[in-house]
């Protein structure tokens, strides 16, 4: 791994090589501050390994569109903590890249009208296209005869999983993760999730609640050959 430093725009530089793949990219991340309490990371690539120009253009427009959104949505968290303290923090964390899809992960940590709140952001891409892929399609096209559960979120981000996936998604997550603790199986079957690919795997990331907090971690589904 390469990393130079851009002082210019306290920005980084990495050249990254995955052992799964010939797979190499190239990408920069930046600090943007919308506000004096928000903090957002943004992430813009110069080259992913699989994609041409245009491909990259349209991850690159489709990362800035989020990150406008995560500006958008830092201001109205300030706004609701009616002058209480409040914050908004995005980091970038990872790249994934696998045979079909780019994903690119944010840590995301908030205190909005008093409540604290950790998730994760993701967005995945399409290779060789570079398309956006939405969540529920990602699903779809991952567990092509696995089914959701029918209008729970209304976040577009987030999915709902029927009984029978929770349970797989259980399943796999027992044999797979080292960390899995079996306290916490009620709040997956009631939780929703945002998600992305690593390896041949989904990733599934529960959303936030308080008293579960040593629950959220990331789960997986292993897909079937």
């Amino acid at each position: 791994m390469k990393i130079s430093a851009l002082a210019a725009c306290a920005a980084v530089s990495l050249l990254v090589s995955q052992a799964h793949a010939t797979a190499s990219f190239s990408y920069k991340v930046g600090d943007s501050k919308p506000i004096k309490e928000a903090s957002i990371q943004t992430v813009s690539f110069d080259a992913i390994a699989g994609m041409d120009k245009d491909a990259v253009k349209k991850v690159n427009a489709a990362l800035m569109t989020a990150s406008t959104a995560f500006g958008r949505e830092a201001k109205q968290c300030g706004a609701a903590a009616q002058g209480h303290p409040w914050g908004y923090k995005l980091t970038f964390e990872k790249v994934l890249l696998s045979e079909k899809y780019l994903s690119v992960v944010f840590d995301k940590s908030t205190v909005c009208a008093g409540s604290p709140d950790i998730e994760k952001e993701a967005r995945v891409f399409s290779i060789p296209t570079g398309d956006l892929v939405p969540s529920k399609t990602l699903f779809k096209q991952v567990l092509p005869a696995a089914k959701l559960a029918a209008g729970v979120s209304t976040n577009k981000e987030l999915i709902d999983l029927d009984e029978e996936m929770v349970e797989i998604m259980i399943d796999d997550s027992k044999t797979m993760l080292k960390n899995y603790d079996n306290r916490c199986e009620f709040y997956l079957k009631n939780s929703s999730y945002r998600i992305w690919v690593e390896g041949k795997n989904l990733v599934l990331f529960p959303e936030f609640t308080q008293p579960q907090s040593f629950c959220q971690k990331e789960y997986l589904i292993q897909p079937e050959d």
